[in-house]
């Protein structure tokens, strides 16, 4: 029963791990136009940093080890109490025992000691240069006190960002089940990070020297990431790069976040999962390094920038009512919308989608009123959404207002239809009156419908006053309003900043407390220690005076026992020698050839990169030049007279309706 229960368990294993390889592969994200890519890792992720547009995605919200990239978050948290004057980078942070207690040997350190003193800022390049696992955890103890309370506010800043697939576990990244993140989740956190100015100087840094500090000399830190720099690592270099971030366990394989800058955009690589396997010459593929520099490369070239929408551009005029000024607003989009877009940028193919509030605005209006919004869809892909504003202010008439509402009352037939046949009454019956009436009376008449006439112009006049009034108090009392909020905003903003300062303040009271309850216990258990070490000692001398007797007659018995084997023992040695000098000669004969033969081959390797780069800067250079054309005949055919052109063809997928096109402005160019 228990060997068909393993067999059980091992099978769905093996299913589950089949499963986990094949799925990021069929997720992919694909372009119209662009060349198919697929990276060689478990999953993949190459975003516009700028815009948050995503290029391509491989299996980007399955969880994954994410190794030392947790040290993205570890920084980013200690960054963060710095800004909140809970720490500062020249703070002098003195390393804990503690933080040294979960630290294998075979991991990264930057060898700190128990008692050494270094600086956060120093901390900090420790822990993103060489991936020092114990940096990590004095950093943690640092900003919370103890490790556990700072990974839970690892997990709380996680779900801040929206990182709904993260579980921390430690400050490092050292392998455990329940550590685990996604590449998107990882993309989240390195975005925040990257908005600190001191980590974006410390991860775009190759080499790095740490000061000697009361227990160690000058530390050199060399940068683990190689596509900024071959320090470590010789070969993978990419110009541009600014960072991130290594990561590499056994469980987790070996993991990249890599941002470079090109063409006015940066774009965040997240590499997860490579192997780094080896080729017939022994030399090891770092694939987190190739994988990464291709990914970006792919991105880079299968994509341009293009402004599909300029703030500045008038896009249409609203018809205005209620207003005596203007019969229509300009309306223009509140912020430009630049993107990578795949290909070649096409004018052609954008289509700007406007829908607004209302058909006729209704006055007053102020200049940044939202009126609408325009959607921007480039060959079929909807990019943004876009608020319309308001240009420019147009004031409120209530005459307008009056006129407009009789007009809307007239245009009913219904209501037509009444006020016909009451005329007709009206008529018939002013004619039978008129008839009854003596001259005299009709005179009368005309007077007092003269009068009428002039008490409702004062009386539409006052009116008009009361209105324009009213408009203007209701203005004011707006604008009052506004004043009000800002108050009560910056009033409670002053609030919180003081309520921070206080739980700051507190936090540091609570934790100089436990400091020192600590360091009390650990004197105590010093002194328990020396009074153990000190009986040990004693009972340890008397068996070791008991042993050396003993040892002395076996001594004497074994040397006369060891010269008669070392007599033997010296002529087989003396033979072994000779034999091993013959061996010796011969492999560093062979390791002389093969050393040559190594150097030959990078030379040409050497040699091949550089003409690989030479004829990728010729295509870019023919390409600039073919797209300086291309913009002189635009140039020319605008200039041109207007001809007619013949209609596009028609997209399939847009069905049988004509695309509609927006009308533009004579010097509206885009």
């Amino acid at each position: 029963m228990k060997k068909t229960l393993i067999r059980a368990i091992s099978f769905f294993l093996t299913l589950s791990l089949l499963t986990g390889l094949l799925i990021p592969f069929a997720s992919a994200i694909e372009y119209e136009g662009v060349e198919s890519m697929t990276v060689d890792a478990t999953a993949a992720l190459l975003i516009d940093l700028d815009t948050d547009q995503v290029l391509y995605e491989q299996a980007a919200d399955e969880q994954r080890y994410p190794a030392s990239i947790t040290k993205i978050m570890t920084a980013l948290l200690t960054l963060e109490a710095i800004g909140r004057g809970e720490l500062d980078l020249n703070t002098e942070i003195t390393v804990d025992a503690a933080a040294l207690a979960d630290i294998t040997e075979d991991s990264s350190t930057a060898n700190l000691q128990a008692g050494e003193k270094i600086t956060v800022k120093n901390l900090l390049y420790c822990l993103l240069l060489a991936s020092a696992n114990e940096a990590a955890n004095v950093l943690a103890m640092a900003v919370s006190g103890d490790i556990p309370t700072f990974v839970e506010l690892m997990n709380q800043r996680a779900q801040e960002l929206g990182m709904a697939g993260t579980h921390f576990v430690n400050p490092h990244g050292l392998h455990n089940a329940d550590h685990y993140s996604t590449a998107r989740d990882i993309y989240r956190m390195s975005k925040q990070a990257m908005t600190h100015a001191t980590f974006r100087e410390i991860v775009s840094t190759g080499r790095y020297t740490v000061p000697a500090t009361n227990l160690s000399q000058p530390r050199k830190l060399l940068n683990t990431n190689g596509l900024l720099t071959s320090a470590k690592h010789y070969g993978y270099t990419m110009d541009g790069t600014i960072g991130i971030k290594t990561g590499s366990t056994g469980e987790a394989g070996y993991c990249l976040v890599a941002a470079v800058q090109k063409k006015g955009h940066t774009l965040v690589s997240v590499v997860l999962g490579a192997q780094n396997p080896t080729d017939s010459r022994g030399n090891v593929q770092r694939k987190q390094f190739t994988e990464s520099k291709r990914l970006l490369n792919w991105g880079f070239t299968n994509f341009s920038d293009a402004t599909l929408l300029d703030a500045e551009t008038y896009l249409q005029e609203l018809p205005v009512r209620f207003s005596s000024e203007a019969s229509h607003v300009v309306v223009r989009p509140t912020r430009s919308v630049q993107v990578m877009v795949p290909g070649t940028y096409d004018p052609e193919r954008l289509e700007l989608r406007l829908r607004f509030h209302r058909d006729v605005a209704s006055a007053p209006i102020e200049a940044g009123d939202i009126l609408g919004t325009v959607t921007v869809i480039y060959a079929g892909e909807e990019y943004a959404t876009v608020d319309m504003a308001a240009v420019s202010d147009v004031s409120f008439s209530p005459f307008m207002a009056f006129v407009s509402s009789v007009n809307t009352v007239l245009g009913n037939i219904y209501v037509r239809l009444l006020l016909l046949i009451a005329l007709v009454l009206v008529v018939v019956g002013l004619v039978r009156r008129f008839q009854e009436r003596t001259k005299e009376e009709r005179r009368a008449k005309r007077q007092l419908r003269q009068q009428e006439k002039i008490a409702f112009r004062q009386r539409e006049a006052e009116a008009r006053q009361q209105d324009e009034a009213q408009a203007k108090l209701e203005k004011e009392a707006r604008e009052q309003q506004r004043k009000e909020e800002l108050l009560r905003r910056q009033q409670e903003a002053q609030e919180r900043q003081a309520k921070r300062a206080q739980e700051a303040q507190e936090r540091q009271v609570k934790r100089a407390q436990e400091a020192q309850e600590r360091q009390v216990k650990r004197e105590q258990e010093r002194l328990e220690r020396e009074e153990r070490n000190r009986q040990l000692r004693a009972e340890r001398e008397a068996r070791q005076a008991e042993e050396r007797q003993r040892r002395q007659a076996e001594r004497e018995e074994r040397q006369r026992q060891a010269e008669v084997r070392r007599r033997q023992e010296e002529e087989a040695r003396r033979q072994r020698e000779e034999r091993e000098r013959r061996q010796r000669q011969e492999r560093e004969a062979r390791r002389q050839e093969e050393l040559a033969r190594r150097r030959q081959e990078e030379r040409q390797a050497r040699q091949r990169e550089e003409r690989r780069r030479q004829e990728q800067a010729d295509r870019e250079r023919r390409r600039q030049a073919e797209w300086e054309r291309r913009a002189r005949q635009a140039d020319s055919a605008r200039n041109a007279p207007p001809q007619r052109r013949p209609s596009p063809p028609r997209d399939p997928r847009q069905g049988s309706a004509p695309r509609k096109k927006q009308g533009r402005r004579p010097d509206d160019r885009r």
